[in-house]
């Protein structure tokens, strides 16, 4: 995976991540060493969706096939909206 492909999460702390249908906090995705690249993923999937659908979860999927153990964490969470074909959406904590 190209990692200059992805958005700068300089920024970022954590992600919050909500979604089911009174759009409740489902999960926090926090950027450590191991999980930025799963952060950056899903905020450039938020950023160019809007929100983390399905079909935006199957296009991370696709970017996080190459990242090994690295994707771990955002690989969960979108397998998650795949089985349960939820939408989740996503808010940056700086």
């Amino acid at each position: 995976m190209d990692k200059e492909t992805l958005p700068n999460i300089d920024h970022i702390q954590k992600l919050l991540l909500y979604g089911g249908p009174s759009a409740q906090l489902k999960q926090e995705l926090v950027k450590t060493p191991g999980a930025e690249i799963s952060v950056a993923v899903l905020y450039q999937l938020a950023l160019r969706h809007g929100v983390i659908s399905p079909t935006a979860a199957r296009e991370g999927l696709a970017l996080l096939a190459t990242a090994g153990t690295a994707g771990d964490s955002g690989r969960k969470i979108l397998e998650k909206v795949i089985a349960d074909s939820d939408f989740l959406a996503v808010r940056v904590m700086r």
